[in-house]
């Protein structure tokens, strides 16, 4: 099997990186439309119903974090073939730390805004 050029190994993590990217664009977007749709119809939902939603939330979470683990992962193994050939890249730390930071922050909003109980009177 051929060897990935240099310049097409930096391609390809770029590519990773857009796509974490876009993994947490789609986790913003369900997290956002899961707020709006429960405070839009709060008075329909029964106890159980929240926690089927919670439960969906938190697996649609998971489903995007461990895709954008498998990606990170990918350019793991591609940084360290890199430096095999004397190419380093710094890794991106604080947005990767900054990401995971408003995951968790964001997850536990998302959670509490889902069981929040709210005054009707004002």
């Amino acid at each position: 099997m051929e060897q990935l050029t240099i310049y097409e190994a930096i391609q390809l993590i770029r590519i990773n990186e857009d796509a974490i990217s876009t993994q947490f664009q789609v986790w913003l977007t369900i997290s956002f439309s899961t707020i709006v749709a429960l405070f839009a119809g709060r008075s329909l939902l029964t106890a159980k119903i929240k926690w089927l939603v919670t439960l969906l939330y938190l697996l649609s979470s998971m489903a995007i974090v461990a895709t954008s683990l498998y990606f990170a992962e990918g350019n793991a193994q591609i940084t360290a073939m890199l430096a095999e050939r004397g190419v380093t890249l710094a890794p991106p730390i604080f947005a990767s730390i900054s990401y995971f930071v408003l995951l968790i922050a964001g997850m536990a909003t998302t959670v509490y805004f889902i069981h929040i109980k709210l005054n009707d009177s004002p």
